[in-house]
């Protein structure tokens, strides 16, 4: 873009002043050369109002039609134009009219990104996955309620017992305030990695840090609350609050002693209040770690093993995250070009190195959210009913409908009818255990989430969907032995909670078109007639459940078909 020299300025000036002043055109025109043909043809400078102007060709400007256009417009002009008219500045600074901070703005092309809601519910639910999976791995005690007890009748009863009006919940100091503001960091980690303006952010005394800290911070609080409230919380995986053990003494409790020892049902404000706030302390030592030590270590050597594994190793908290999204743990966003629907002047930005993962520059392919898959059913294991090591029993169909809410996880929905009798016989109506030829249909319905990892020529993909299971029994006609009696043909159902866990291979024929293979297993829950002692029992061991149990029963099954993506 050329530079316009002074006397065309003082002559442009001259023009706006006399629209402003109709008065004084005569005064003005009476400064001008007697005849144009004698002044020198000087081009008309640009003037930016008249952008806005009608298109009619005022006085002595026709002359100038033929000249060269004093603006000029390539590549790094428009680039600059466009960042312009989308960076959103602040409405405080919207008359700034400070080159230097327009230049900030043109350089920070995130700042117009959209934020990523969906990543962030998404990477939160996965994170409280992991943190069920591992407390029911490490104690006997969860996992007993949780396949043995009615679930939502515990979660409801545990909220009613939670006990804040003390402190302390019972777990030890590693536990409280070690565990809790790891867990705390990692929420807050998972906001900041989503905000395309927060991660772009490192250790500083600037407004975008510690806003992007701030609103961090919040998430960690609502986690936190969430993490021992919801029914995907200790209050619904453990039923936090709904029974009492003693401190320190794994049951039974041999040398239980009311007089010297304490019980807890594991409630209090420890985890609330520590969680967040030490949580953030422990986040804002990471990022000084990263940008002080293990940065400055790592300088431009972003091939080299030893900085990353360092840098990855001593920020546990943005690891964990950065595993929540599938990315390694010195992956900073910082350091790594935008994404190319996102940069729009990517030569500007050369400096800030390699992608550390595969496809962060690639233009992705477009979403297509809905898919239906239709597919064979059969239990290659056997069934209740039909036990056999290797067989194809209980062959049945059904389809699945997913919505993809992003590229890795969408909700699921499957429907399956199958030949067979899932219920064993000794828990059926006792019609069905007087007739060894009992038939009928199992109706089997989920609803969930899928995850998934697409990749070029295959999909990979893990579908959780808890439902329900409807047994339909038909009994023919027979002769009951025990009442010495006819009975006519009769037909009922049973209902039983479910979940189904299938590992599926998507191979791709092209883009619409897919053969699914899938394999995994459906638990279905059957009451039993086993009840637990009435009351609430004794200190150290008092409960809150319910008395009734349950029992499970796993069937793998595998199932097989084509999918259409639309």
């Amino acid at each position: 873009m050329e530079l316009i020299a002074p006397e065309e300025l003082a002559l442009i000036s001259s023009a706006d002043s006399a629209d402003a002043h109709p008065l004084t055109i005569a005064q003005q025109d009476s400064k001008l050369p007697e005849s144009p043909q004698k002044s020198p043809a000087v081009a008309p400078a640009f003037d930016y109002l008249r952008l806005m102007s009608s298109t009619s060709l005022e006085e002595g400007e026709e002359a100038f039609l033929n000249q060269p256009p004093r603006l000029v417009f390539n590549a790094e002009t428009a680039i600059a134009m466009q960042n312009a008219m989308r960076t959103r500045l602040p409405a405080s600074k919207s008359n700034s009219n400070d080159a230097a901070e327009l230049a900030l703005a043109l350089d920070e092309p995130w700042r117009y990104e959209r934020y990523h809601w969906s990543g962030l519910i998404a990477q939160s639910l996965f994170f409280s996955a992991i943190e069920a999976s591992v407390r029911m791995a490490s104690d006997d005690q969860i996992r007993r309620l949780v396949a043995r007890k009615p679930f939502w009748h515990d979660y409801f009863a545990s909220l009613r017992q939670f006990n804040m009006g003390r402190w302390n919940d019972g777990d030890n100091f590693l536990v409280n305030y070690v565990g809790h503001p790891m867990q705390g960091a990692v929420a807050a980690y998972i906001e900041i990695q989503n905000d395309p303006t927060g991660r772009q952010q490192q250790i500083s005394a600037t407004h975008d840090y510690w806003m992007s800290r701030f609103k961090g911070f919040l998430w960690s609080t609502a986690f936190s609350v969430q993490s021992e409230l919801s029914p995907f919380g200790e209050a619904g995986i453990g039923n936090e609050g709904g029974w009492t053990y003693p401190i320190n003494c794994h049951r039974p409790c041999a040398r239980w002693n009311a007089k010297t020892m304490k019980s807890t049902n594991n409630t209090g404000w420890v985890d609330f209040i520590i969680t967040p706030t030490v949580g953030m302390l422990w986040l804002m030592a990471e990022d000084t770690i990263d940008r002080y030590i293990t940065g400055r270590i790592q300088g431009d050597r972003r091939s080299a093993a030893f900085p990353l594994i360092l840098r990855g190793a001593l920020n546990p908290s943005r690891t964990f995250a950065n595993a929540l999204r599938f990315k390694t743990p010195w992956y900073r966003d910082f350091q790594h070009g935008l994404p190319e629907k996102y940069d729009l002047a990517p030569q500007r930005r050369s400096g800030f190195g390699v992608h550390m993962l595969p496809g962060d520059d690639e233009i992705p392919a477009p979403l297509r959210r809905l898919s239906f898959a239709a597919h064979y059913r059969a239990m290659p294991l056997g069934s209740l009913n039909s036990p056999c090591g290797i067989c194809i029993a209980n062959h049945g169909a059904g389809f699945e409908v997913d919505y993809a809410i992003t590229r890795w996880i969408s909700a699921s929905v499957s429907l399956d009818k199958q030949d067979g009798l899932m219920t064993p016989k000794k828990l059926a109506m006792s019609e069905a255990s007087g007739a060894p030829d009992a038939m009928g249909k199992t109706v089997i319905a989920g609803f969930g989430v899928r995850l998934v990892r697409d990749r070029p020529h295959n999909t990979f993909s893990l579908a959780i969907r808890p439902g329900f299971v409807v047994d339909q029994v038909h009994i023919p006609a027979h002769v009951n032995t025990l009442k010495d009696s006819y009975q006519g043909p009769t037909a009922f159902s049973i209902t039983h909670t479910a979940a189904s866990l299938m590992l599926a291979n998507d191979y791709k024929i092209n883009r619409k078109f897919a053969v699914r293979s899938s394999f995994g297993a459906t638990i279905v829950r059957y009451r039993t007639p086993v009840r637990d002692p009435d009351g609430i029992g004794t200190p150290p061991y008092i409960s809150f459940l319910s008395k009734e149990n349950f029992t499970n029963h796993t069937t793998w099954v595998w199932q097989g078909g084509p999918v259409f993506h639309f």
